[in-house]
């Protein structure tokens, strides 16, 4: 990724991006078995305000989704939601699903163009995506919680990332599930 033009060098001094990594390798996770993980600190403006998980267990923080955050703890937040990720194996997982998706459409459908192949995998593929981003918000809700940090910080990020890219409410496609549906499941309130 870093080879492409999405990503660039962080811009936050190193001295606030290891503060923040330490900071975060500090937190149990709520079963009590630490995830393999790193944190890769990268700007980029197409991408904006974000942060998502490798399969290799690499969490990358755009430094748009830091510049965002109002406090050190809503990026904790945002970082406990991704690792939810690595631990569950939903970049592994996803992987082998979309190819068993697609090569399931593909028979069954026999010898079609590729786009009408693609739109009912592409349908099965969001909805799985969604389900990966519950169980990644309940997996952050409960490590927040053994951390004595409020879910409401993961609520209050979500909030903000959909507005910081354009107040876009989930759609049928979307690999998210609405930000409302999120913030009534980590049980908090605006």
């Amino acid at each position: 990724l870093d080879k492409q033009p999405v990503l660039e060098p962080s811009k936050p001094p190193a001295a606030r991006r290891e503060a923040l990594a330490t900071r975060f390798s500090r937190m149990v996770p709520p079963d009590g078995v630490q995830v393999p993980h790193a944190i890769a600190f990268r700007a980029s403006p197409r991408i904006g305000a974000n942060a998502f998980a490798l399969p290799s267990g690499t969490i990358v923080v755009t430094d748009q989704l830091v510049d965002l955050a109002a406090s050190d703890d809503e990026i904790l937040a945002v970082l406990t939601h991704e690792l939810g990720h690595v631990h569950h194996r939903h970049g592994l997982r996803k992987a082998l699903q979309s190819s068993v998706v697609g090569l399931v459409v593909t028979w069954y459908l026999g010898d079609v163009s590729s786009l009408v192949a693609a739109i009912p995998a592409a349908l099965l593929d969001a909805r799985y995506s969604r389900d990966l981003e519950r169980e990644a918000d309940a997996y952050a809700r409960q490590m927040l919680e053994f951390n004595s940090l409020p879910p409401a910080l993961l609520a209050r990020m979500l909030d903000r990332l959909e507005a910081a890219h354009g107040g876009r409410k989930a759609g049928y496609l979307d690999s998210h599930p609405a930000t409302d549906e999120r913030v009534k499941a980590l049980g908090t309130g605006r």
